[in-house]
């Protein structure tokens, strides 16, 4: 009987490998679909519905906007994670602790 340890990597392996499972399913199951006209297709476990995804492409000027947004925002993170820092260097800042789990494979 293995250990809730061994349980837990074995779950976490299994996790990663079933999303890259279903990712690659996912692109089947849309390839096949559209190259039969399909739109949906209902089996014993569920339907399944071709959606379209918007991707869009803006201006320039958007564009350019959205950096610049980006940029600033990025600025005022790092002011605010200075002022947090300083915060909790100079005690005016509180914590509360509570246990966690990290988890760390061991390389195979």
């Amino acid at each position: 009987m293995s250990t809730k340890y061994e349980q837990y990597a074995i779950i976490d392996s299994q996790i990663e490998i079933l999303e890259a499972q279903k990712a690659g399913l996912r692109d089947e199951i849309i390839k096949e679909m559209v190259e039969k006209g399909e739109k949906k297709a209902t089996t014993e476990v569920g339907s399944f519905t071709v959606v379209p995804l918007k991707t869009w492409t803006y201006s320039a000027e958007t564009s350019m906007f959205e950096e610049d947004t980006k940029k600033a925002i990025k600025e005022l993170s790092e002011e605010i994670k200075a002022k947090k820092a300083a915060e909790e260097e100079s005690g005016d800042a509180t914590y509360v602790e509570k246990p966690s789990l990290r988890f760390t494979p061991i390389k195979l």
